[in-house]
């Protein structure tokens, strides 16, 4: 099996499950980097240098990797911003990177040989809005009514569309460490039965 990463984290969580994993990112030299890094591990790594704003590069992506099983996205714009300064055009291009190309590669992906699983990153700022980070708040609750629409829509064919929402900051407190976020990640995978999962719990 293949597992799609989009995104940083996780990677060697599923490859020590015995999953082929997928690097997708733009910049080459840290996907060769990490890749280096997990196949001294002895896991199988490879890597696609994608941006995922670009329907074409993603279309290329699915088309050369036909047997992927799971697609992990977790790709944002978390700088801060505010309602009032922040220019319409900085909002629109945020968005898109944050919840349309989402839309993009979940779709793209549902029309692969053998889609399986969708894990979507999400966040706490879609349930506590701030003035400071206006935009990102507005991405993950745009991106939470998708992925819940999404779960429902594709439940009845066998695929599993899932949500984590990150309630914190990776690394700060130990419900927050690295390793407890990738095994959420690889739980949510296995039992395949919650449309969105917070992570630390509520």
């Amino acid at each position: 099996m293949s597992v799609q990463v989009l995104g940083w984290h996780w990677p060697k969580k599923f490859g020590q499950r015995g999953d082929t994993v997928i690097l997708v990112a733009r910049n080459e030299a840290k996907l060769k980097a990490y890749q280096a890094a997990l196949t001294g591990q002895g896991l199988e790594v490879s890597y696609f240098v994608v941006d995922v704003n670009e329907h074409k590069q993603v279309e290329t992506l699915f088309a050369s990797e036909t047997d992927v099983d799971k697609v992990i996205y977790n790709v944002g714009i978390t700088a801060p911003d505010d309602p009032i300064h922040t220019a319409p055009q900085a909002v629109d291009a945020r968005l898109h990177t944050n919840v349309t190309s989402c839309v993009d590669v979940c779709q793209q992906y549902l029309a692969t040989e053998h889609p399986r699983t969708i894990l979507i990153t999400g966040g706490g700022a879609a349930w506590h809005p701030s003035m400071y980070t206006t935009t990102l708040a507005m991405s993950k609750a745009a991106l939470r009514s998708y992925a819940l629409a999404l779960h429902d829509s594709v439940a009845t064919s066998g695929v599993y569309v899932g949500l984590m929402t990150i309630q914190g900051i990776s690394g700060l407190g130990p419900e927050m460490s690295p390793e407890k976020v990738a095994s959420a990640y690889l739980k949510a995978v296995e039992a395949r039965n919650q449309a969105e999962i917070f992570l630390p719990r509520w």
